[in-house]
Formats: C-alpha cells, sequence, structure tokens
C-alpha cells in the first residue's frame, strides 16, 4: 500500500505541475481526473469492504498425524463483486505442543465461492488452530485501507496413529467401576431394582402392576452394575516427538480394550497437576477423550501421575493400572 500511495503522490504531483505550467483545458482534465479517480475507487470499494465476510475452515476437519490437510480461506462478496485485495496475517498453533507459525496471506481479485488454500501442518499430534490475527480489506486502487474483525478460528484435529497393540491382559475384581449408559445390555431381570416411591420420583418409573398388587407405589430404578475397569495411565508431557510415540501406545491400547469389549478409563494431568479422566466404553466416548487429550497445552516437564499415589487409589481397592510410555505399556496394580 505504500508504493502505491508513492506512487499516486508522484501522479498527483505531475498533474499539478502540468497545470501550473500549462493553463489549458486539458491540464485541468488530468489535475481533476486525479483528484476524483481516488474518491471515486474508495466509492465504488467501500460496500464491498464493509460487508465481506471473511470464513475461516479445514478440509479435513480430523486426519491422522501426517496425512495432507489445507485450510481454506473464504471472502464472502456482497453481490458478487470481486474484492480488490486482501490482507491476512495468519498464525497456527498447535493446542497441544504450543508450536506457533505466522505467516501473511494476499488475496487480490476476491470473489464469492473461491476460497484460497494454505497448507496445514500436520507433522505432530495435537489439535491445531488457525486464526487470523489482523485483516485489512483495500479500495481498488489499494489507496484506502479498512480493517475488519477477525473471523471465528478453524481447527484441525490432528490424530495420533495406533500402534498395533495385543489387548492386556486385566485381572478380574480389580478397580471396580459403575458401568455407563453405553456398557452392554443387562439380561432379565437385571435391569432394574425395585424400592418404595419417594416424592419427586417420575410418574413413569412406577410399577403399575406391582403397585397394584401391593397397595403401594413401587418404582423401578436401574440397577448399578459394576465391571472391571483398568486405567490407563501416561505422563503427558515431553518433545512433540515423544508426545507422538506416547499418544501412538496409548491409542493403540485403548482401541485394542474396546475391540475386545473392555471399558476402560484414561487418566493424565494437565499443566496445572489436575487430573483428566475419562471413561472409554465405545467410539462415542473415545472420541472425547481424544479430543480432550490432545487439546490442552502439554509441558515439556511434569507433573507427572507417580507424584500423586491418591489419584490411583479406588473405593473398591487398588486400580488395576496400565502405565503408558513411548515404549509401550505395563500392567500392575495400584
Amino acid at each position: 500500500m505504500a508504493y502505491r500511495r508513492v506512487l499516486y503522490s508522484g501522479v498527483l504531483a505531475a498533474a499539478l505541475l502540468f497545470q501550473i505550467t500549462n493553463d489549458n483545458y486539458l491540464a485541468c482534465f488530468l489535475l481533476a481526473l486525479c483528484v476524483a479517480l481516488p474518491l471515486v475507487s474508495l466509492a465504488l470499494s467501500l460496500p464491498g469492504m464493509v460487508r465481506c465476510r471473511p470464513g475461516l475452515s479445514a478440509r479435513p476437519a480430523a486426519l491422522d498425524r501426517g496425512e495432507k490437510a489445507v485450510w481454506e480461506v473464504a471472502m464472502d462478496a456482497p453481490g458478487g463483486l470481486p474484492i480488490a485485495r486482501v490482507t491476512l496475517r495468519l498464525t497456527e498453533e498447535n493446542l497441544l505442543t504450543g508450536r506457533l507459525h505466522r505467516g501473511k496471506l494476499k488475496l487480490t481479485g476476491v470473489a464469492r465461492r473461491r476460497p484460497a488454500q494454505v497448507e496445514a501442518r500436520t507433522g505432530n499430534c495435537g489439535l491445531l488452530e488457525l486464526r487470523v490475527d489482523r485483516l485489512r480489506v483495500c479500495d481498488y486502487l489499494g489507496l484506502f485501507a479498512l480493517r475488519l474483525p477477525p473471523p471465528p478460528p478453524a481447527r484441525l484435529l490432528c490424530r495420533p496413529i495406533p500402534a498395533q497393540c495385543a489387548p492386556p491382559d486385566t485381572p478380574e475384581g480389580q478397580g471396580l467401576r459403575p458401568a455407563g449408559h453405553s456398557a452392554a445390555r443387562r439380561g432379565p431381570g437385571e435391569d432394574y431394582d425395585l424400592r418404595e416411591y419417594r416424592p419427586g420420583d417420575p410418574m413413569r418409573s412406577v410399577h403399575w402392576k406391582l403397585s397394584s398388587k401391593w397397595d403401594e407405589l413401587i418404582v423401578r430404578e436401574r440397577a448399578e452394575t459394576l465391571i472391571p475397569l483398568p486405567l490407563l495411565t501416561l505422563d503427558r508431557f515431553g518433545a512433540p516427538d515423544a508426545l507422538d510415540r506416547l499418544l501412538d501406545q496409548l491409542t493403540g491400547t485403548s482401541r485394542a480394550l474396546l475391540g475386545a469389549q473392555r471399558p476402560h478409563a484414561v487418566l493424565w494431568l494437565d499443566r496445572e497437576g489436575r487430573p483428566q479422566l475419562h471413561t472409554v466404553a465405545d467410539e462415542r466416548e473415545y472420541g472425547l477423550m481424544l479430543t480432550a487429550l490432545l487439546t490442552g497445552p502439554a509441558p515439556a516437564l511434569g507433573p507427572a501421575l507417580d507424584d500423586c499415589p491418591e489419584l490411583l487409589q479406588s473405593p473398591g481397592g487398588p486400580v488395576f493400572r496400565i502405565h503408558i510410555t513411548p515404549e509401550g505399556g505395563d500392567g500392575h496394580g495400584g
């Protein structure tokens, strides 16, 4: 833009000098044209500059580490008119490793439904986020600029590549936890417990047949079934390449347990040392656990779970723990 302004200033000075030295119609016309042209350009450009709507997206929204993905930057121009020039300052951040990549993107002749593409850096696991730090739209001559509010950031989930793992042997009766709603269906006679009605119980839970037989309201309450729940633990810190190997081992072990229809839980500490516990009994819960695991920043050092032994106990006794490292996992009692 500075170059264009300097060039316009030189043209305007030349037209003014020509008008001073030549008192004729052509000199006056050229001077008036040089003065009016930026105003006409601004008047024609301003509706599109004010009303354009930028947008960011990722294609695809989730992939395995190392696969190709792109960020799409779209500018929705009103009325289908092209926008002369758009300058964006972009920042791509891996929310797990904290790595930042900054750059500029300049778009010219931007029209609707023609998004520009920027390659995403998917070399490490994590939740990638692309955001616009500064957005400027110029008029057709490039002499005036309007700064617009940035669009919402776009996110891309870069998943680990699950390692090939056999389902670990887990002893029965250790680390009992209640089964979730997505656990396997129980057999007849094990779905409900019966008890007397208490104020506040929903009427749909009343067992009307038994209530009429016993002459008092009896309600059905879902029975709580306890299942052995192995606990996968990991120390979520280290260099990005070490984190990749760690997450490969964790997801491989978790998927092996899911393939064997073994619900389990995953425990780690966040950067502030707060425990993050996620139960995994189906694909939906696996996806929620993976997203949470890849979102928060992972420090270069600590904290470690071995420094918090109270987290490795359950009310029913020691939890069967499988501690995951970048080299694999070993199972041992809590």
